[in-house]
């Protein structure tokens, strides 16, 4: 059927890039680290241009919204690679390695409406956190090889961070072929260019507080756990390989959840377990009353506990998903979302680098636990499943 022939091309295509991903992931503030020795301070003003891409993602999506979705997952994915193949070329210079990340950040930015779109339109009504939670598995599957290439075949003492950024152009170059060759008439249609309706406010408001807490522990989660804690990226790579393996089995439960017990209770569940993680990682040290192995490896429980909780916010897309007027709207207010995300996530990481500088890193993690509760409140605003009629937008099956 062309239904499942579209499902396993998009499959094939989400393994291909989240090794991709998984491969940058890996090394990427190691290199960053032994290249040119930032400081938190430094490090948190460079996801400023590494975050502009995703702010600017709904004009990126605009002057595309006339081309098919899978066919802009093919070009994001293009772009991801070439900034990948620029940071293996030149990523000894500082004003070149931050050009390519710009790129590869456009493509990964440009990624994040097409798979929820292409997602939520090989999905039912009822369905809809079941297909989150499925496609979730095969994220996870590539995060693995990824991830599990960089444990088993990095160096330690010299990692040739140059061949790691090639072989990860290499994979999104294949995910580019895969999008290439789908078909999804129904989302075909042209998407309005920029769309902000008052009906979609408090979605933008979750995604506002999502993209600071997302950036926190984006830019200084893997920071700690190398600056304070010593991890190599083979390290990381293990822990990222880890929390992926863990992700098979609960990114498809915590779709199943969010179908059976609504985005609501989901939601403000992630908000309140997050600020448990944040006291966590921050305070790691003297809650394991001064054993720094044992804090290592309570720091280290917390990035893997972290990075599943993210799969928690896939509620945000089902939310919108059910409120939104029709299939291209839901198109367009994703990529509302993402931008509006970025409007925090470019900022936070600067003040964050300074409040370490100054207070030390333990602070910018109690910040975040407040931000994880405050998180939990707005989503309490969320109707409840009951009250919510679920549209037709987002189905095709």
């Amino acid at each position: 059927m062309p239904h499942k022939k579209q499902l396993f091309l998009f499959c094939a295509a989400i393994v291909l890039m989240t090794a991709a991903t998984g491969i940058n992931d890996s090394v990427f503030n190691n290199f960053l680290s032994d290249t040119y020795k930032m400081t938190a301070t430094a490090r948190g003003w460079l996801e400023l241009p590494r975050e502009l891409p995703g702010f600017l993602v709904v004009v990126t999506a605009g002057l595309l919204a006339a081309v098919p979705m899978t066919l802009v997952g093919g070009v994001a994915a293009v772009a991801y690679m070439a900034g990948m193949a620029g940071l293996a070329l030149f990523g000894g210079r500082y004003g070149a390695m931050v050009a390519a990340m710009m790129l590869a950040s456009t493509g990964l930015h440009l990624l994040q409406p097409v798979t929820m779109s292409v997602t939520l339109a090989l999905s039912s009504d009822s369905g809809r956190g079941k297909r989150i939670g499925q496609i979730g598995m095969f994220e996870n599957t590539g995060i693995i090889v990824g991830a599990m290439l960089v444990w088993l075949l990095s160096d330690k003492a010299a990692p040739q961070y140059r061949s790691w950024f090639t072989v990860s152009a290499l994979f999104a170059c294949a995910a580019a072929g895969i999008y290439s060759l789908m078909h999804m008439p129904h989302l075909h249609e042209k998407r309005p260019r920029l769309l902000f309706r008052k009906r979609y406010s408090l979605y933008y408001g979750l995604e506002l507080l999502f993209g600071a807490r997302k950036q926190i522990f984006i830019t200084f989660g893997p920071w700690v756990l190398i600056t304070v804690y010593g991890l190599p990226a083979t390290s990381i790579a293990k822990l990222l390989m880890t929390g992926a393996a863990i992700g098979l089995v609960f990114k498809p439960l915590a779709g199943l959840a969010i179908d059976r017990f609504g985005e609501r209770a989901i939601l403000i569940a992630d908000g309140l377990v997050l600020t448990l993680v944040c006291i966590g990682y921050g305070y790691a040290l003297p809650i394991m009353g001064g054993d720094a192995q044992l804090a290592r490896t309570l720091a280290s429980a917390c990035f893997v506990a972290d990075n599943l909780l993210f799969a928690l916010g896939a509620g945000r897309a089902i939310y919108i998903s059910r409120i939104a007027l029709s299939r291209e709207e839901l198109s367009s207010t994703l990529g509302m979302g993402v931008s509006i995300n970025h409007i925090v996530s470019m900022t936070i990481p600067a003040a964050a680098g300074a409040l370490w500088a100054g207070l030390g890193f333990e602070r910018v993690f109690l910040a975040a636990a407040i931000l994880a509760l405050t998180n939990a409140a707005v989503a309490s605003f969320v109707p409840g499943k009951e009250k919510l009629q679920p549209q037709t937008v987002a189905s095709e099956s």
